[in-house]
């Protein structure tokens, strides 16, 4: 159920500085993969349609985009983006708004909506969390029978629940109450090996029976690695609305 909270929003502050100079093109029909690469005063994008791009501009997931129209999703561009000093943290995301606003004309709105997600909290014989390394780091990839392995370093709850968020596709709330980082590894099987899908459009599903998969699913993962547990449970999501958009101009 939607709640009654829309905001308009002005896509950049004035005082974040704005790229330098910025080139736009279709992507070849050929290209594969899609993706952005950061560098200290510059931003490459390949192969990405506008919907991803707002979805790193507010760093969002996917299944919080909504509105536009299909050629938002299915139309291509490559991007490189130059500014004249080194970026802030995060600062080329308010760029990479400004930009969206003068090239493509984006106009959006932000929604909240209460939607099943997940709520991460302590299993019932307490936590099991190694201390933390260095710095952060997180990697996903596979292991040799094929399940995914999951590893990040000196991670707070908070962003092992960003983590979860990727990997289910529905927003993971951190409901633990636990401070500090930790270093957090486990592996499970993957949502292709036969279970049923975690979750749909964004909305959560409840957990698979223990047996319905080869391996470990994630949530048997969690609970017997790190001693945390996940529970299906209305959450509030934000999300982004596309009221308005054209094609880029030229460069």
């Amino acid at each position: 159920m939607m709640k009654p909270a829309i905001l308009f929003l002005a896509l950049a502050p004035a005082f974040a500085q704005s790229f330098e100079a910025a080139s736009i093109k279709p992507a070849p029909p050929d290209a594969r993969g899609m993706g952005i690469s950061t560098f200290p005063n510059r931003i490459h994008v390949t192969n990405s349609p506008l919907t991803f791009l707002v979805q790193v501009a507010f760093d969002v997931k996917d299944y919080q985009v909504a509105g536009g129209v299909g050629w938002m999703d299915n139309e291509r561009f490559d991007i490189d983006a130059t500014a004249a000093t080194a970026f802030a943290k995060d600062e080329y995301r308010i760029m990479l708004r400004s930009l969206l606003t003068e090239r493509f004309g984006l106009q959006i709105h932000r929604e909240t909506h209460d939607r099943p997600g997940y709520a991460l909290l302590v299993a019932k014989n307490g936590p099991k969390l190694p201390p933390h390394g260095e710095s952060f780091n997180r990697l996903f990839g596979r292991t040799p029978n094929g399940d995914t392995s999951l590893s990040a370093e000196n991670a707070s709850i908070d962003d092992l629940a960003s983590l979860l968020s990727a990997i289910l596709r529905s927003t993971v709330v951190n409901q633990t109450g636990i401070d500090g980082k930790y270093n957090v590894s486990m592996e499970f099987a993957p949502e292709s090996s036969g279970q049923a899908p975690m979750s749909k459009g964004g909305v959560a599903l409840p957990p698979p029976p223990p047996d319905a998969v080869p391996g470990p699913s994630i949530f048997t993962a969690i609970q017997e690695k790190l001693g945390l547990k996940l529970e299906t449970k209305k959450v509030p999501v934000e999300v982004i609305i596309i009221d308005q958009a054209h094609r880029p101009t030229e460069n």
